[in-house]
Order: structure tokens, then sequence, then C-alpha cells
């Protein structure tokens, strides 16, 4: 089992907090929901490349890249 850092258990729970703030906004049509939508995107494939996403389960890895 592998501890996770401090670092990257808060990037962890800032996307988990972008996420669920960008969703709604979408389902509630807001006018800058698609450039949080966006930014949400962008911020997953930075953390992702850093390597903060990095998973024990091959599959998840492939979900990640798909």
């Amino acid at each position: 089992l592998q501890m996770l850092s401090q670092g990257t258990i808060l990037l962890r729970i800032g996307f988990i907090i972008l996420s669920l703030t960008s969703f709604g906004l979408l389902t509630e049509n807001r006018p800058k929901a698609d450039i949080l939508e966006i930014i949400r995107c962008l911020v997953f494939v930075a953390v992702y490349k850093l390597g903060h996403l990095r998973s024990q389960f091959s599959s998840l890895c492939y979900a990640y890249e798909v």
C-alpha cells in the first residue's frame, strides 16, 4: 500500500471541489461554466502528466488516458 504525500492529497481534494463546482455551474447553465470546465480539464491533464494520478491498477490508468 502506497502512502500519498500531503501535496498529492490536497491536489486531489482541490480537483474534486473544482469538478463539483464546474458540474454545478454546467447544470445551472451559467455563462462562465464552459470556461471553468476547460480549466478543469487542463488542470486534470497537467496533474496527470506530473504523475500525481498514477494508480496501481492498469485499467484505471488506461481510463485516465482516454
